[in-house]
């Protein structure tokens, strides 16, 4: 079955961290020599192994009775059907009876997957740092602008007297227009240029003065470059929140599929999980039938040669394992709502009383695997040692700036301005094209710090930064190492268990059957002996359960080893698929059909 998860990114989300902008030698090397550092004791060639166990002593001791004593105990499914063994749970919460909703192991992955909340809320945050990263290019997108203004002048003002004589009006007076629209645009090598023009028309209104034109029309048009030529000069730092932005969208990326694969573990371990507590509830019930019948014989026995504290014990026992049944019957339910909650079904909420009842059959059969391929996988697909190369990436991006603001700061400016005069618009911006009235302006900006103390401080901070960065990465292919170590002694320990606890089931049931031809023979039934019988019950009930949970823990080590090495989305067949923010906010898989439900 395949189930296809969409997430919320863009089309340039999926671009390795391996591609990113770690062009140092020394990191390069550092990255590259951390995994052979790890795994450099184990052998180059593949050694590939398989989870082994040998029959035991008992086993093969008994082997022509095997049949007849896998028989004994309780059952966990129907020989007829091969269908799950459900005892009865009661009342629910309702006062109902308790209904059950069968499950299998793909379906509850695969609902988890598609449902789960805290899935949902990590889905969400690559579509918001994909926003991020598009605001932070939108940087250097060109600004159209514009502006104008009405100046109305009515004002005194002093005369000139030359001999006698004054010279103009008291009174400024005049009505001026103004409009200017141009182009900004910011530069990748952080400079800035600028393309304006402005035309502007002046009403004399002054009385005794006459100004030729009169309105006059004045026409602008200017460019503008401003580039710093040290600090904040070159591609480097003025991009580098874009690359920042990129690296948040890829983490978030990373996150997710961290999110997932603990998500299908826990999926498949609360799975098991609930697998083993039905089949403990199933042991549970075995032990009250098969008790009820010892306590009967014992109640038959009480005239001829049983004791009352014989009986009582008896009666005792008894209620002792009907009260187990209880416990095992809360522990079935609780297991289901975890399940539940993981899954996040809409179709059964945590709120329901439904109780899921797994039917996948546990695997048991042997593993192959070779130690430093799943090393080498799990370096290459753990989301964490992404996310570390991102970290280290993010420093050196960090440290460059750093770098750059330890220069002192030197600034040229450029402009040229194109200006007309004439009494219209269109003809004052034919008299500027004639080139005649041409200003031009050439400046620089010179600026440092004495001592320059903060920004070295800052630069030594990126630098330690970039070193933590660096042993941050080597400290998670370690921890990944000991993951897939960890995962995989937890594999191949489980695998034995199995052979040992269903040695020690096996003699337990030879044990019991021992005593149930003993029993068949012996003429007289005392106490004793009938106690002898709670106790093998017991024993069987012990090694039953035992064995069930060796069986859930290997399904379970499995699950983890998967998780370790990175491909427990890959074993699920669950493909992350990139889809438009736009177009979808919540992730929906087609129903497969055929459901177990």
């Amino acid at each position: 079955w395949s189930t296809a998860t969409g997430l919320i990114l863009g089309a340039g989300g999926c671009q390795s961290p391996l591609d990113s902008d770690l062009d140092d030698p020394v990191l390069q090397e550092i990255i590259s020599s951390a995994i052979e550092y790890e795994i450099r004791e184990l052998p180059a060639d593949p050694r590939r192994r398989q989870t082994t166990r040998e029959p035991s002593d008992v086993e093969r001791a008994l082997a022509d009775r095997r049949e007849e004593l896998d028989e004994l105990g309780p059952r966990f499914r129907d020989p007829a059907t091969d269908d799950p063994v459900t005892p009865p749970l009661g009342r629910d919460l309702t006062g109902d009876e308790q209904r059950h909703v069968q499950l299998n192991l793909r379906d509850a992955v695969r609902t988890a997957v598609d449902h789960n909340l805290d899935v949902q809320m990590a889905r969400l945050q690559p579509a918001i740092n994909e926003a991020d990263l598009v605001a932070a290019e939108a940087a250097f997108d060109a600004v159209l602008f514009g502006e104008g203004d009405f100046v109305r002048t009515d004002q005194p003002q002093p005369i000139p007297i030359i001999q006698g004589q004054p010279i103009g009006s008291d009174v400024q007076a005049e009505r001026r227009y103004r409009f200017e629209t141009g182009v900004r645009r910011p530069l990748t090598t952080g400079g800035e240029i600028e393309l304006s023009t402005e035309l502007t028309r002046t009403r004399n209104l002054t009385g005794a003065i006459d100004l030729i034109p009169d309105p006059a029309y004045r026409s602008q048009v200017g460019l503008t470059v401003n580039q710093p030529l040290l600090r904040g000069f070159g591609t480097d730092v003025s991009t580098a929140s874009i690359r920042l932005s990129r690296n948040m969208h890829r983490q978030s990326i990373q996150e997710l599929r961290a999110e997932l694969l603990e998500l299908v573990s826990e999926t498949e371990e609360a799975y098991w999980e609930l697998s083993v507590a039905w089949r403990d509830l199933v042991i549970r019930e075995w032990l009250v039938e098969v008790g009820k019948e010892v306590r009967d014989v014992l109640e038959q026995r009480r005239d001829f040669d049983v004791r009352e504290a014989q009986h009582a014990d008896a009666v005792a026992t008894v209620e002792q394992r009907k009260a187990a049944v209880l416990r095992a019957r809360h522990r079935v339910r609780a297991a289901s709502d975890r399940l539940k909650g993981l899954m996040n079904d809409p179709n059964l909420p945590v709120g329901s009383e439904s109780v899921l009842r797994p039917i996948e059959k546990v695997i048991e059969s042997p593993l192959t695997y070779d130690v430093s391929e799943s090393i080498r996988t799990a370096v290459t697909a753990r989301p964490e040692l992404q996310q570390a190369i991102l970290s280290i990436d993010d420093a050196a991006i960090r440290q460059r700036i750093a770098d750059n603001a330890r220069l002192p700061l030197l600034n040229v400016r450029g402009e040229v301005l194109y200006f007309g005069l004439d009494e219209s618009a269109d003809r004052t911006y034919r008299d500027m094209a004639s080139g005649r009235y041409i200003n031009y302006l050439l400046g620089l900006i010179f600026e440092v710090p004495i001592g320059n103390r903060a920004a070295e401080a800052e630069y030594r901070r990126a630098r330690l930064e970039r070193s933590a960065a660096v042993i941050g990465y080597r400290r998670a292919i370690q921890q990944i190492v000991q993951d897939v170590k960890a995962a995989l002694r937890d594999v191949v320990t489980n695998y034995e268990l199995i052979g040992a606890t269903r040695s020690f089931r096996v003699a337990q049931a030879e044990n019991l059957r021992a005593l149930l031809v003993e029993e068949e023979t012996l003429a007289a039934l005392t106490p004793e002996f009938l106690n002898l019988k709670f106790q093998r019950q017991e024993g069987l009930a012990q090694a039953r359960f035992e064995e069930a949970e060796a069986l859930v823990n290997y399904n379970k080590a499995i699950s983890s080893l998967h998780r370790a090495m990175g491909t427990g989305l890959e074993r699920n067949r669950i493909n992350l698929e990139l889809v438009d923010p736009d177009d979808v906010v919540t992730l929906d898989v087609p129903t497969r059909h055929g459901s177990s439900r």
